[in-house]
């Protein structure tokens, strides 16, 4: 990094600091299995979250979008969309719990932790989130566990993977969001980088955080 843009990423995160409060509380970041394939791509990953761990950001949820039916993330040349996330998960601090889930929905692992929690969904979108959390109130309803009247919208979001609502949403490079948290995201905040994934550096992640305390959110007003 040469030194103009040193200083520019001490100026922003100096910014940053000064409003605390302003700091997303949870922030959801939209990938491709091709912006994670090879080392690069996944520990860029992981050096994200240490960042915004640092800037006192609580939760990231991370959708990886299986477009080549995760053919691009590959051990040794052998494919491994999931556990390939699972086997580099001791890269993160013991602090900071996580969940992994499939393309499925399924829970493959979890880790307990004290201060930041990650979410990391391979291919699992909104679509299938709320399809199931809808199949999984007919069949209370089926059974007589609860009654119809008793639906509402904290019915189904009680039954949602993720409870928590993202303040923002970062795109890497890509001008097209996928179909992740769709319920959770109605009021979140966009942003889209001007640079690949793979060309991604701290500055462009920090001043994503920047870009979000100088907004004024409406939360659809």
């Amino acid at each position: 990094m040469n030194l103009i843009a040193l200083l520019y990423e001490k100026i922003l995160l100096r910014k940053i600091k000064k409003s605390p409060d302003k700091v997303p509380e949870h922030v959801t970041i939209v990938l491709s299995d091709t912006d994670i394939s090879g080392k690069d791509g996944l520990s860029k990953l992981f050096s994200v979250i240490l960042w915004y761990r640092k800037l006192g950001i609580n939760i990231i949820s991370i959708y990886v979008n299986l477009s080549t039916g995760g053919k691009n993330l590959s051990i040794n040349g052998i494919s491994y969309p999931v556990e390939m996330l699972e086997t580099r998960s001791h890269r993160l601090p013991k602090d900071v719990g996580f969940e992994i889930y499939d393309n499925n929905g399924y829970l493959k692992k979890e880790h307990k932790g004290s201060s930041m929690h990650v979410y990391l969904f391979l291919g699992f979108g909104g679509k299938s989130e709320i399809t199931n959390a809808v199949r999984s109130v007919l069949s209370d309803v089926s059974s007589q566990k609860i009654d119809p009247e008793d639906i509402d919208e904290n019915e189904i979001e009680s039954r949602l993977l993720v409870k928590h609502e993202p303040d923002m949403i970062i795109r890497a490079g890509g001008k097209n969001l996928s179909d992740f948290l769709i319920w959770q995201s109605v009021y979140s905040e966009l942003y889209f980088t001007d640079v690949n994934w793979d060309k991604v550096r701290k500055i462009d992640m920090i001043r994503a955080i920047r870009d979000f305390q100088k907004r004024q959110r409406k939360f659809g007003k």
